[in-house]
């Protein structure tokens, strides 16, 4: 086990010792309710025939990173902060029900009825997982730089009002937290409210194909 840890941190980069800390913290929370970490040397991971960066699987119980994406270690942090979602059973979590197989369904062409909602509860999902990042990264310390963070993170919760145009999941190389021009429009605060995006920042979307 210290030897595994050990191999994945330098994987991650987190070499302070708080960084070293958090590392040992989220294996230990794994191992504790059965969660398998994986994290692969490759640019991107496919889910439901979807690419994308990191993900948590909370039937198969599995945390899985894309060690060569770029930001992976945001990527695991977000991604663990799901897995504390399913931990505490927290509202959104619980509220999530068949809304994540409904969009998925509906990514592959398949009639979802009342896909705008789904797509809602899925994004107020993600908000609350995006604050639950930040806590990690603020609480363990981490050598991420939260005011970026949470530009990146805004810039995918506003991707779920795009979704609901374009019906395609965004590209690996083209994610809204990778685009530069998204990012610079990005407010450094969690908004009150998610329910449009604001018109500039749709131009955006729209100029840069996301």
């Amino acid at each position: 086990m210290k030897r595994k840890v050990q191999t994945e941190k330098k994987k991650l980069l987190f070499g302070t010792k708080s960084e070293k800390h958090f590392i040992h913290y989220v294996y230990g929370k794994c191992k504790k309710h059965g969660i398998k970490v994986i994290l692969k040397d490759v640019k991107y991971l496919k889910v439901d025939g979807i690419r994308c960066s990191g993900y948590f699987d909370d039937q198969n119980k599995i945390l899985a990173v894309a060690m060569k994406s770029k930001n992976s270690k945001e990527i695991f942090v977000h991604e663990f902060g799901h897995v504390t979602q399913f931990i505490d059973n927290c509202l959104p979590w619980k509220n999530l029900g068949q809304s994540l197989e409904k969009v998925t369904d509906w990514l592959h062409g398949k009639r979802v009825h009342n896909i705008n909602r789904h797509i809602d509860i899925v994004k107020l999902m993600e908000l609350d997982n995006e604050k639950r990042s930040v806590e990690l990264i603020k609480n363990f310390n981490l050598d991420i730089d939260v005011e970026d963070y949470i530009k990146r993170a805004n810039s995918y919760i506003y991707f779920y009002n795009r979704l609901k145009k374009t019906r395609k999941w965004s590209h690996p190389k083209n994610a809204p937290y990778n685009n530069k021009s998204v990012f610079k429009v990005m407010p450094s605060y969690f908004k009150k409210s998610y329910k449009t995006t604001p018109k500039n920042v749709e131009k955006i979307y729209e100029a840069e194909n996301i």
